[in-house]
């Protein structure tokens, strides 16, 4: 199953919408079957995340907030890897 992103109604949006008598309401019982699926994929996709057994949701986004911490890191520190490389280069070039 392919994933789409979906757009947010801005908050100013939604207060429009209320004021004017259009307010929709999605169906409760879709909204929180499409929740439970994101929720199960991100639990895969996160690699620290446990998958041997059932996580609350709040253990979830708290594995979610790590991992992207994680990634970060692991970007800056590459970052400075490369910048430190190309000062080398110039150094040695000279």
């Amino acid at each position: 199953m392919k994933m789409r992103a979906q757009r947010c109604v801005s908050p100013v949006q939604a207060v429009m919408g209320v004021m004017d008598g259009k307010v929709h309401k999605a169906p409760p019982k879709t909204e929180g079957a499409e929740v439970l699926m994101y929720m199960e994929r991100l639990q895969h996709l996160v690699p620290f995340c446990p998958k041997d057994r059932p996580v609350t949701k709040l253990e979830l986004i708290q594995s979610v907030i790590d991992y992207i911490y994680d990634l970060e890191d692991a970007l800056s520190s590459c970052e400075e890897d490369s910048s430190s490389e190309e000062e080398m280069e110039c150094v040695e070039s000279s």
